[in-house]
């Protein structure tokens, strides 16, 4: 199948474009980022329809290539659908990508890719335990984002059952916050 590109998922959120709704986030949001408004269905729309044309999970390069366009892209939605797909396809999320994780959240200006950041980081600390300390000094960040980022990556999101667990034992987890309260 032909793979898609940015401008071809661009399009697909412009065809959407809702003044009204791109308010209302705006308020709640409060970003820097354009936003065009779409709803939490019309992202996942947009999901399935380009799901047929996904790269290979093998193809790691096409794939580092597309999310970090979408991560550059100006519209809000453009950044959260990089999320949403990389925990979509949370096999290509491991202690690799936790550079590029954490370069991104250098950018973040609200909760929303906030929170996501951290799920996906959670994958990856799932994935290898040892990945927790690197987020120690984020806890004491003057970045109340990365801050947040920080805290939500100690929950992880099973990607196919959605299932909630705790990363570290609660002891852990307060020793751990502990800097931010």
């Amino acid at each position: 199948m032909p793979q898609f590109t940015v401008e071809e998922i661009e399009r697909a959120f412009l065809k959407r474009k809702n003044e009204q709704h791109a308010t209302e986030l705006r308020a709640i949001l409060q970003t820097d980022l354009d936003i065009i408004g779409l709803s939490r269905k019309e992202m996942t729309d947009i999901l399935h329809d380009f799901e047929p044309h996904l790269p290979a999970t093998e193809e790691e390069f096409i794939w580092l290539n597309l999310l970090q366009d979408l991560w550059e892209n100006s519209f809000f939605e453009a950044r959260l659908f990089a999320l949403e797909l990389m925990f979509a396809k949370s096999d290509l999320i491991d202690a690799h990508l936790w550079g590029m994780l954490d370069h991104w959240s250098n950018g973040v200006d609200n909760w929303a890719l906030a929170d996501w950041l951290g799920h996906l980081r959670a994958i990856a600390i799932h994935k290898a335990e040892s990945l927790v300390t690197r987020m120690t000094p984020w806890l004491t960040s003057s970045d109340p984002w990365r801050r947040r980022s920080t805290i939500v990556s100690l929950i992880y999101i099973d990607p196919n059952t959605l299932e909630k667990h705790l990363l570290l034992e609660p002891h852990e987890m307060f020793a751990f916050i502990e800097p931010v309260i």
